[in-house]
């Protein structure tokens, strides 16, 4: 797409759009779902076009930066509308040691509001998508508002008919509306001026500031693992160990005190995968999700009592001649889910699915404030972050569970 096009572009998708919410009477979201097929089709080739031009975009930014590091530095400020990573590092941290607020209202950027290094705000985006093993899985959207996703139940009536013959029409129906919330999560730190100080680096940001982008990264990652986990749906997001997956493969049919240590066999773990049906045993996406302790216990699952199951095999096994699978099925390790020495009845200890049908929605970035004033006796320095989203499983059929 030519970048020179960009505003016609978005000039016709507004134009769209607004036309569509005129016409319906209805918010303008609502066209992929109750817009004309002409309306969904331009609607899909304008986004088509603009991610292509985001995509040229930042290839061309990322160019421009090869260039920019190959010649020497100069110590000037980035032009009206560009921002500088190294120049305006250095800013941030001299606007935080002089205490300048105007400079410190100078440096807030268009995309967060507040005055933080784009450095760090990039980092800790990576250091979040390491971090979460769940999220690494699930579909990750963007939302606007508040949402209510309806799900499919069942599909218009189709019928063998003969010559003048009849048939009753029927509708699709949806038996589901999922209610999506962004719940807030904020983390805080405090840094001493002292510490800020010591912070300059030779390359702008230093090595204590990225330490505490690093630490603030991962309480937040660690934070959204454990609800995506054991999160109930009610006030918080929704999780996989408690999600209202009817699918389940129990181990504990001889009463409450076995644990999945005790009694777990390579045919639970086999019954568990056939309850999904195989539409939706494809993918990338399916996946185990369980505890290492759990994954300890299956390692050493015997056929007889010398040979054990999880082991390279001509004729394929449990984990078809390769470690890294559960019945062919890749695993993930969760330290959030049940341990396999559980013997709560009903506790979850192992989810496989389909991970295309849990959806993360983030209603903003990880956005960031800086607070020099409040103990500016002390000289303290508190750096508050927040992150809004929220979790459903979209359709408990393509997943199964083990309990005890």
């Amino acid at each position: 797409m030519d970048l020179n096009n960009i505003e016609s572009t978005v000039h016709e998708y507004r134009k769209t759009l607004e036309q569509f919410a005129a016409r319906k009477d209805a918010e303008t979201h609502e066209i992929t779902t109750r817009g004309s097929g002409e309306e969904r089709e331009k609607i899909a080739r304008i986004d088509s076009d603009l991610d292509a031009a985001e995509r040229l975009i930042r290839l061309k930014a990322l160019q421009k930066r090869a260039a920019e590091m190959e010649r020497p530095q100069v110590e000037t400020r980035a032009p009206r509308g560009e921002i500088d990573t190294t120049e305006y590092s250095k800013r941030w941290v001299s606007a935080l040691v002089s205490g300048n607020p105007a400079e410190m209202r100078a440096l807030s950027t268009s995309s967060s509001g507040a005055g933080i290094p784009t450095d760090m705000e990039r980092r800790i985006v990576e250091k979040l998508q390491q971090a979460s093993v769940i999220r690494s899985l699930c579909r990750v959207s963007s939302i606007d508002s508040k949402r209510t996703i309806t799900v499919e139940n069942a599909l218009p009536t189709t019928a063998l008919v003969s010559e003048a013959g009849s048939i009753t029409p029927a509708d699709p129906t949806f038996s589901t509306a999922i209610s999506i919330v962004p719940y807030k999560f904020v983390t805080a730190t405090k840094m001493s001026q002292e510490f800020i100080e010591d912070a300059i680096g030779n390359g702008g940001i230093g090595s204590g500031l990225n330490y505490v982008a690093d630490k603030c990264a991962m309480s937040i990652a660690l934070n959204q693992e454990n609800y995506l986990t054991t999160g109930t749906g009610s006030s918080q997001p929704e999780g996989i160990e408690t999600a209202a997956i009817t699918q389940t493969e129990n181990i504990g049919a001889g009463g409450v005190g076995n644990s999945a240590s005790d009694d777990l066999t390579g045919d639970m773990l086999i019954n568990c995968v056939h309850r999904i049906k195989p539409q939706y045993r494809t993918g990338s996406r399916f996946s185990w999700i369980m505890h290492d302790s759990l994954i300890q216990h299956i390692r050493k699952i015997k056929v007889n009592t010398t040979d054990y199951v999880w082991k390279p095999s001509d004729n394929g096994g449990l984990a078809d001649g390769v470690p890294g699978t559960i019945y062919g099925i890749p695993y993930r390790l969760s330290a959030y889910i049940n341990t396999a020495t559980d013997t709560t009845n009903g506790a979850v200890v192992a989810v496989v699915g389909n991970f295309d049908y849990m959806e993360i929605f983030e209603r903003t970035g990880i956005t960031s404030m800086l607070d020099p004033y409040s103990e500016a006796a002390t000289m303290i320095t508190t750096l508050y972050l927040y992150h809004r989203w929220d979790s459903h499983i979209m359709l408990p059929e393509a997943f199964a569970s083990i309990t005890v």
